[in-house]
């Protein structure tokens, strides 16, 4: 039975939160993180005077006056968060603000009409937009924009969709494309930056471990300097760290990236740690901190960002961009005497020259969210104004897949689907949550709110008692069940009750090697999804065992809403090795979640960490394919073969293959046409192949030679006319017999094919013969004929226009390139330009009805690349296939 969800997120009477609506409209401050809400929260009961309000104060209040939207760029200090109370106060008129936070600890409740300023993240936002919450009166107040997300950007497209008003506010970048895009009166840009206090900045090309040595360290003790270094993992950040406190303990050494709480840094945030310092941080993880007493910087060039490759997220090793470095930079240049700046890199940067870019957006590979919020608001993707263009494809992709998972029909939510999108966690889990039973929901809820194994747990971990053997998932929720039980207890945040944990989780954590925030972090999204069911948030947590396993994959094999990789190889045939640090076998079947990454030649790889489910439950849920017939030109005796395949989510795991003589009542039609094509493409055994060969071959140049005025003959056209044949045919024997006729006059009347046998089949060029080969284009619905000639390289590479003979119609040029292909070009200066390439384009892989109507040269020209092609794929590819058969008959 399907459960009913309640989203807590939104207002809970939505007509009752409409009708209190201002006059003004609300404010609605849209924050990055909830840690971004809590600090905007109080920063709205503050008045302070800060370097902005200096600089623009009137200006700020003014356009917030005249109902214009604006921008805010500004550096750290500036105090731009504090800018939004003088905003709220003039667009709402009055100094009476109301405020309240909606975000995962803090669900909407009764008093949530009441309030005129609410901050909410980017997720919660774009629910409230689906709901229609947000009115084309409210202001909306983007804070952080630069930190892009695919939510943020969908709240940005359904904010313009509405009618919103907005006002942005942004760390270093390029505002020109937010001045456009969200139609601002002005941008506002203020910075702290004091020439005076221009850091010493020196690029170094060393490694960040390298770096530390022996006469850096040495100055910062004698200087008593505070340095803050800046790595892209959190496994760099914690060795550098531990590097400098075991090499020289007098410099208070720390580190903090996001699987850390914030606590273990509040000294250096409240300027109680003394200098000499040294705190390691990742580049997210740095991002709001205003760390005390921070005069060096050291910044490791280095970056992973997720590149969209057809539809996928790869994880690429990147330089960073101007923005990160000009942000990282500016926490101690222009603000700090005798501040300096290294950049560890590789390539050349010239620092002074650095000029703020566009930001990066995330939205093109997140298709499946575009979707579904798409199918809720009962819109297309093209209706809204994206900031970045999407994917089509994998959109495509995406809303067929969940129409097979029978979350949208007809283009809208169904039923099912507006269960799945009200929990508050990822597709795949919300999908197993609202079909499980009660048994089963304490184990999902928290596994659902872990991203993975991997990412809760250090290098060094200790899994001892805790590992469930091929299970990932339950193995994450088993460790947090160990912390609850030693060290938790339910309390109450925000007046919801919550699993909390007391002092001892840090050396719990510490022993197991787990990241403290990831259990916190699990806690908070546990009581989300516990109060989004209706359900008691359970007192004891109990470790899972077999009976638990089976039942969870169980639940896996039935709907699968994870990747599926069986064998290390997905349904499309793709590689994807198990993780290095899953407790999953590496064969079989694993259901989990796929991750793309880039290797050090730019290869992108996959990797996959989840659950193993034997393969009975596999072949218990698998269906049977659609029956096929198909014609099998290989086999001299019984070539016609019926094909019954069993399917799982994308893997033929088996097939049934019979030979059909007498062709069954049911699959007659599709019998013939299979044949029909068997015959047309020139690969069935029957005497018409060879007999109606040269008559085929001359109707078809007929047809190119009149420029399409002549019947054509493609592929479809003599498979329809060898269809119509066999239209009594019941049986191979009767199939054999039959006589399969093809009448030139029909297509080519003796006249007219006199009449094109007469146009030149060659010209000469430079006393060269030059072949012509006719053909007919087909473009924008109107279909002419052209000559292509077929040029030498040498000759195309020198010719002039003045040396290109006139014919009858439009020429064409060809050059014929062996095994690298062919060379085609409209003119003859996109011809020599092509030429001039040091490879030939990428060939097309061209359809039966394209080579049909190719002409012979082209065709063995395409059959001499497409094998050289095939063969250096398998320089490449075979080896790995054949050390993989190796491996399996062992």
């Amino acid at each position: 039975m399907q459960r009913i969800v309640t989203d807590r997120y939104l207002p809970p009477d939505h007509a009752a939160f409409v009708a209190a609506e201002p006059p003004t409209g609300r404010l609605i401050v849209i924050a990055p993180t909830r840690a971004a809400c809590e600090t905007i929260e109080i920063a709205l009961g503050l008045h302070i005077p800060t370097l902005l309000e200096k600089q623009h104060g009137r200006e700020i209040r003014d356009l917030a006056g005249a109902g214009k939207g604006f921008g805010i760029v500004a550096g750290t200090g500036t105090g731009k968060t504090l800018s939004i109370r003088p905003m709220a106060e003039t667009i709402l008129r009055t100094d009476t603000l109301k405020v309240g936070v909606v975000n995962r600890e803090r669900e909407a409740t009764p008093e949530t009409p009441t309030w005129n300023v609410i901050v909410v993240t980017t997720g919660i936002a774009r629910r409230w937009f689906q709901d229609g919450d947000i009115l084309p009166t409210d202001t909306l107040v983007v804070d952080e924009i630069h930190q892009t997300s695919a939510e943020l950007e969908l709240c940005l497209a359904l904010g313009k969709r509405v009618g919103c008003r907005f006002i942005w506010l942004s760390a270093t970048v390029d505002p020109t494309f937010y001045a456009r895009y969200l139609n601002a009166a002005a941008v506002l840009e203020t910075s702290a930056f004091d020439p005076a206090k221009a850091a010493d900045v020196k690029i170094v090309r060393k490694e960040p471990l390298t770096f530390l040595d022996d006469r850096f360290l040495q100055q910062v003790v004698k200087e008593r300097r505070g340095v803050g270094m800046f790595l892209p993992t959190r496994a760099g950040v914690e060795e550098a760290a531990e590097l400098v406190r075991d090499r020289f303990p007098r410099i208070n050494s720390a580190f903090y990236h996001g699987g850390e709480p914030i606590r273990i840094i509040r000294p250096f945030l409240e300027g109680e740690e003394k200098k000499p310092y040294f705190l390691a941080m990742t580049a997210a993880g740095q991002s709001a901190l205003n760390v005390h007493g921070l005069d060096t910087v050291v910044i490791d060039d280095t970056r992973f960002s997720n590149i969209i490759e057809r539809g996928k997220n790869v994880l690429t090793r990147l330089h960073l961009g101007a923005n990160e470095i000009l942000q990282m930079a500016g926490r101690v240049h222009g603000r700090v005497a005798g501040g300096r700046v290294f950049i560890l890199s590789d390539r050349d940067i010239h620092f002074r020259s650095l000029q703020p870019t566009a930001p990066e957006f995330q939205l093109a590979g997140d298709s499946e969210r575009v979707a579904m919020t798409c199918a809720d608001l009962g819109v297309r993707a093209d209706e809204l104004e994206l900031p970045v263009p999407l994917d089509r494809v994998a959109y495509r992709k995406a809303v067929t897949l969940l129409e097979q998972r029978g979350i949208i029909e007809n283009g809208r939510l169904s039923r099912y689907g507006k269960a799945v999108e009200a929990m508050p966690v990822d597709r795949p889990w919300a999908e197993l949550l609202v079909n499980a039973d009660d048994e089963l929901v304490p184990y999902l809820a928290v596994m659902s709110s872990i991203e993975s194994l991997h990412r809760m747990t250090r290098e060094d971990r200790d899994l001892s008692g805790v590992t469930v053997p091929g299970s990932d998932h339950l193995t994450s929720y088993n460790l947090y069940a160990e912390a609850f039980s030693r060290c938790g207890y339910i309390g109450e945040v925000y007046g919801l009750p919550r699993h909390l944990f007391d002092e001892s989780i840090e050396k719990w954590a510490e022993q197991r090697g787990v990241l403290v925030k990831a259990i916190e972090d699990a806690a908070l999204a546990t009581a989300s999804i516990y109060r989004s069911l209706g359900m008691e948030l359970p007192a004891r947590m109990v470790n899972a065992r077999d009976h638990i396993y089976r039942k969870f994959t169980q639940l896996l094999a039935q709907y699968m809403p994870f990747d599926l990789v069986i064998d290390e190889l997905t349904a499309d045939g793709t590689e994807a090795r198990v993780s290095k640090t899953s407790v999953a076998g590496t064969w079989g079947a694993i259901a989990g979640s796929l991750r793309y990454f880039a290797d050090r030649s730019g290869i992108p790889r996959a990797a996959i960490e989840g659950t193993q489910i034997p393969m009975e439950l596999i072949r218990r849920y698998a269906t049977r394919g659609e029956t096929e017939l198909i014609y099998d030109p290989r086999r001299k005796h019984g070539p016609l073969l019926l094909k019954q395949t069993v399917e799982y989510f994308g893997f033929e795991l088996d097939s049934e293959i019979e030979t059909i003589e007498e062709f069954p009542a049911a699959h007659a039609g599709q019998a013939r046409h299979v044949l029909a094509e068997a015959v047309a493409r020139g690969e069935a055994r029957h005497f018409a192949v060879k007999k109606n060969r040269d008559t085929i071959e001359e109707i078809r140049e007929a047809y190119k030679r009149s420029g399409g005025e002549t019947g054509r003959l493609g592929l479809a056209e003599l498979t329809a006319l060898y269809e119509e044949q066999l239209a009594g045919v019941n049986s191979m024997d009767e199939f054999r017999a039959a006589r399969l006729m093809v009448d030139r006059e029909k297509f080519a009347p003796r006249a007219v094919s006199e009449r094109l046998e007469a146009l030149p089949n060659q010209v000469m060029i430079r006393d060269r013969e030059v072949d012509i080969d006719y053909d007919v284009e087909e473009r924008d619905g109107h279909r002419r004929g052209v000559a292509r000639l077929r040029l030498p390289e040498k000759v195309a590479r020198s010719l002039t226009e003045g040396e290109i003979p006139r014919l009858d119609r439009p020429v064409r040029f060809v050059v014929l390139r062996g095994q690298r292909g062919a060379v085609r070009a409209d003119t003859l200066a996109e011809l020599q330009n092509l030429l001039a390439q040091p490879w030939s384009p990428d060939e097309i892989e061209e359809s039966a009805e394209d080579r049909d109507m190719q002409s012979h040269a082209e065709r063995e020209v395409h059959r001499i690349a497409g094998e050289f092609r095939r063969h250096r794929r398998g320089r490449y590819r075979g080896g790995a296939s054949q050390f993989k058969k190796r491996r399996r008959g062992r």
